[in-house]
């Protein structure tokens, strides 16, 4: 049962056919009035093998989270906890999302499924349903929870200590970005050539050649402007909601983004999801600007040094990045949505300009290519630097504090099911009777 804090709600059942087509209707388990077939436990396993994870969860762990799970669904009916269908579809249309996404393409999953995206939200729903309702009968369950300093002094000295984790090294990092700037001139030149473009495509050329001779977004243009499947919400909102408006094989008009300008052709939507190709044309700063931006940076640093401004004042005042920019300057980890960046996963440019020096120090500018493909220059505050280490309460006081409370709501589940699991209508099937995992239920079951 100690598995069940990290596997909660990694998965979601469906009962459906498998993947190979047949159906699979064994009655595994029967929790209360709710039946676990044995489809459930192969199309789990195979929505993992299409993550590349189904090598890291046994049928007798599955098995095990399916039953917990049920009957956190079946005391959260008992509680009316609300739900609304909107909710549910949201979920599931952000799931399969996910899905087509592991999948590479909508068609690949349809194919791997071999039926289309609303019958399979169809199979879904239901056990989309299911699973909210057990996600908040846990949140409720936990709610109260709070981990003193003490519990978490506690929880650290109770460790092995030829047990305790290693922690890599890590960074934090503040930047101010300044951007080139593009004159009119070079605004104007740049719309003139991709509405030259267009007048070409209108005519009749081929939009995928001129996008592999003209696009300067050089990812897709190799492929003709091509762009994979995405959902509503992938792109900026300039170009999703012309993209959205176009029908079959239509070409958009000109569309300005932070990007540049940008010419769509749609080739082909389901649904939320869709595919387009695209020309990119970026207007171009001149060397002259290049050398403004730069030389105007290094002031600012000097200046920063110097003592006349902070840096975080400077972050406000000058930064071109919006990014960063809203959270005082700090390069963030988009992993975690935090400040602290893993050494082992930063950027390799970014992580050579700043290995060698002194937390405190600014990097002179230096110039790189910003998000929207444009070029830059900024400057660089190592924040603060943690060399990789053995856990140390002093240093890694928040990691273990996490670990505290999920140890905490571990025992606070197990008491939980321990006592509602003996009101519980279990059948267990006696393919699983060797499973070490499920044990504990059985007997808690008698």
């Amino acid at each position: 049962m100690r598995k069940l804090n990290l596997l909660f709600f990694v998965f979601f059942g469906i009962q459906m056919s498998f993947a190979n087509g047949i159906l699979l209707d064994k009655i595994d388990a029967i929790v209360n009035d709710k039946i676990i077939l044995r489809s459930d436990i192969e199309n789990q396993l195979d929505l993992l093998n299409l993550r590349g994870e189904g090598e890291e969860i046994s049928r007798c762990e599955l098995m095990e989270q399916l039953v917990y799970n049920k009957i956190l669904t079946t005391q959260a009916l008992r509680d009316s906890l609300p739900l609304g269908s909107d909710e549910v579809e949201e979920e599931l249309t952000r799931k399969i999302n996910y899905f087509i996404s592991v999948a590479g393409s909508q068609e690949a999953f349809e194919e791997y499924y071999k039926k289309t995206v609303s019958q399979i939200k169809d199979d879904y729903r239901d056990d989309i349903r299911e699973q909210m309702l057990a996600a908040r009968m846990r949140s409720k369950i936990l709610e109260d929870i709070q981990v003193t300093p003490s519990e978490v002094k506690a929880f650290f000295d109770k460790l092995s200590r030829d047990s305790l984790p290693y922690f890599d090294a890590t960074m934090e990092l503040q930047q101010i970005v300044m951007k080139p700037r593009v004159s009119d001139f070079q605004q104007k030149a740049a719309r003139e050539k991709a509405e030259g473009i267009l007048a070409r495509i209108k005519s009749g050329e081929s939009f995928e050649l001129l996008a592999s001779l003209y696009s300067e977004d050089l990812a897709s243009a190799q492929d003709g402007g091509l762009l994979d499947w995405a959902p509503r919400g992938t792109y900026v909102k300039d170009f999703e909601a012309a993209a959205f408006k176009l029908k079959a094989n239509e070409v958009s008009e000109l569309v300005q983004t932070p990007f540049g300008y940008h010419i769509i052709q749609m080739i082909e939507r389901r649904g939320d999801m869709i595919q387009v190709r695209h020309i990119l044309i970026r207007p171009q700063s001149t060397s002259k600007d290049a050398e403004y931006a730069q030389n105007k940076l290094d002031s600012i640093r000097n200046d920063i040094l110097e003592g006349k401004i902070t840096f975080f004042s400077a972050v406000k005042e000058f930064s071109q990045d919006d990014q960063s920019k809203n959270v005082g300057g700090y390069v963030l980890n988009y992993e975690t949505g935090g400040t602290i960046l893993d050494v082992n996963k930063m950027d390799p440019t970014l992580y050579t300009l700043v290995d060698t020096m002194s937390v405190g120090a600014i990097t002179p500018p230096t110039m790189y290519q910003a998000d929207d493909g444009s070029i830059a220059f900024r400057i660089v505050k190592l924040v603060a630097k943690v060399d990789a280490h053995v856990a140390d309460i002093r240093v890694d006081y928040d990691k273990i504090q996490n670990a505290a409370r999920n140890d905490k709501e571990t025992e606070i589940l197990d008491r939980w099911f321990g006592k509602n699991i003996k009101k519980t209508y279990l059948m267990i099937a006696d393919d699983y009777k060797e499973c070490e995992s499920l044990r504990p239920i059985i007997v808690q079951n008698q």
